[in-house]
């Protein structure tokens, strides 16, 4: 079997398989492709309202009082997941920066060091937390600090 790879910037994920006949690789591949478009979309709750909250667009997850929310833009959504969960559902560009929130590598804004050394993150959307002392290793190897 031949394997090709182009990479193009701003381009949609395309697979494309030229064979004689479907076997299991084959049928691999398909599954792997179909699977890759169904974790984009989450759910989250509103008070009343169930919104589809797209993944690239969450700054963040977060617990507060126990639940576990969403940060879209200047918005707040309950999740029915928990932290330990959707770190095992989200993909490499989600990041755990304490034990209470999961963030979005694509919607880091900045770092800001304190004079104790602790790092505060700010996201796009205005959204701010901080990296625990226990994940501050894992966060400077990740962005190279």
């Amino acid at each position: 079997m031949k394997f090709f790879l182009k990479i193009e910037e701003c381009a949609e994920p395309t697979v494309t398989v030229v064979c004689a006949k479907v076997n299991n690789t084959i049928k691999k591949i398909e599954e792997l492709c179909k699977d890759e478009g169904e974790g984009d979309i989450l759910y989250g709750y509103d008070e009343q309202e169930v919104v589809p909250l797209i993944l690239t667009e969450v700054a963040c997850f977060y617990t507060k009082d126990k639940k576990v929310f969403a940060s879209v833009n200047d918005n707040e959504y309950a999740i029915k997941f928990r932290i330990k969960e959707l770190l095992e559902v989200l993909d490499d560009s989600f990041i755990k920066i304490n034990q209470g929130c999961v963030a979005n590598v694509n919607q880091i804004k900045k770092f800001a060091v304190s004079i104790g050394g602790s790092l505060k993150v700010i996201f796009r959307n205005g959204h701010v937390d901080y990296v625990s002392r226990r994940e501050t290793t894992n966060i400077k190897r990740r962005f190279g600090l």
